[in-house]
């Protein structure tokens, strides 16, 4: 009689020893990860928009018409018809001389960019050459008028880049496109993809930017930030535009890399899948270091590290090489190309 029982002992023991070795090894190689700063997050994310262009915003263009009319005068140097611009309340107040005076001492504009912001004001982004032989790339604001029936130039501000403390991190997302493209274009947001990490909040999201690097016009870009919450807010920890954002809409998956923390502590290649037949990606970083992943029924990768200290930010060629191949083995196309164009 006491066999069964003795047998059903030994059967008890060997499970908890089986499980106890289970749970230590998941703390080991939990602990490995957490001390390599290392990750693949697969993530289905949220469907990815394809829009490119925001309904209604033709409503804006007189005046953006009004602020390129003005910058292309201060271009050529006509500093009369860029004074005829401004609204009669500006130039009562201020001379023709006075107005050519100050323009000059500010420096030569280069060919500018100009958007809507809201229904009273713009925004533009210019090269400024400065009298010292310097040069300083302006994102600037622009507050309009309305006199007369039609719009002038009122005045024109710098643009606060910081970002302030946000009640919840849906409004960290809309204040970081609002810092970078305008009230307009807040409405373009969708997030992508959402992780804790080192006790903050990696947000992937995308939005329709204006004036994107290097292309001449709007197109939806992906932006991984980082965020912590501090008691008062959500703040801002880096990521967003410092390094390559992910272009969407121009390649079967659109990659992205930038740093964030404390002195960049942390990198991330980052990126958008945006043809379902992806199937495998593969990139290899400028140090050598290779990554490899299966994207089959993903929208979303990222791969994190913590930055060896010694190794310079590779935000001028992110990537050494990048593939994509279908169930069949094609190639894909890839944003950005692969190689990179010399």
């Amino acid at each position: 009689m006491d066999q069964p029982l003795e047998t059903n002992r030994t059967a008890g023991a060997r499970l908890v020893v089986f499980g106890a070795i289970a749970v230590g090894l998941v703390l080991i190689l939990g602990a490995g990860a957490k001390l390599a700063h290392t990750a693949t997050i697969p993530n289905g994310g949220m469907p990815v928009s394809n829009s490119k262009s925001l309904p209604n915003l033709s409503a804006y263009d007189p005046q953006v018409e009004v602020t390129k009319q003005y910058l292309l005068a201060l271009t050529s140097l006509n500093y009369s018809a860029a004074y005829q611009l401004l609204a009669p309340s500006v130039r009562a107040g201020l001379t023709p001389a006075q107005f050519e005076a100050d323009r000059r001492a500010e420096g030569v504009l280069g060919q500018p960019a100009v958007w809507a912001d809201d229904s009273s004001s713009t925004r533009a982004e210019y090269v400024l050459g400065k009298p010292d032989g310097s040069s300083d790339t302006r994102r600037h604001r622009f507050a309009l008028q309305q006199e007369g029936g039609r719009w002038w130039v009122d005045r024109e501000t710098p643009l606060d880049t910081s970002l302030p403390a946000a009640p919840n991190l849906s409004a960290a997302m809309h204040q970081f496109v609002l810092q970078r493209a305008g009230h307009v274009w807040v409405n373009s947001v969708e997030l992508l993809r959402q992780e804790g990490f080192e006790g903050g909040q990696l947000l992937l999201f995308s939005y329709i930017e204006p004036r994107p690097a290097g292309i001449l016009t709007a197109e939806r870009l992906a932006v991984l930030t980082y965020y912590k919450d501090q008691g008062d807010g959500w703040h801002f920890q880096g990521g967003g535009s410092y390094g390559l954002a992910a272009g969407m809409n121009m390649a079967d998956v659109s990659l992205g890399f930038t740093a964030f923390g404390p002195d960049q502590q942390y990198t991330a290649y980052y990126g958008v899948v945006e043809n379902t037949n992806a199937v495998t990606l593969a990139f290899v970083e400028p140090n050598g270091a290779r990554h490899s992943q299966n994207v089959k029924g993903q929208r979303t990768v990222l791969f994190l590290n913590e930055r060896n200290p010694f190794e310079q930010l590779p935000f001028r060629q992110p990537f050494n090489s990048i593939s994509v191949k279908d169930a069949y083995g094609n190639t894909l196309r890839t944003n950005p190309e692969s190689p990179p164009p010399s």
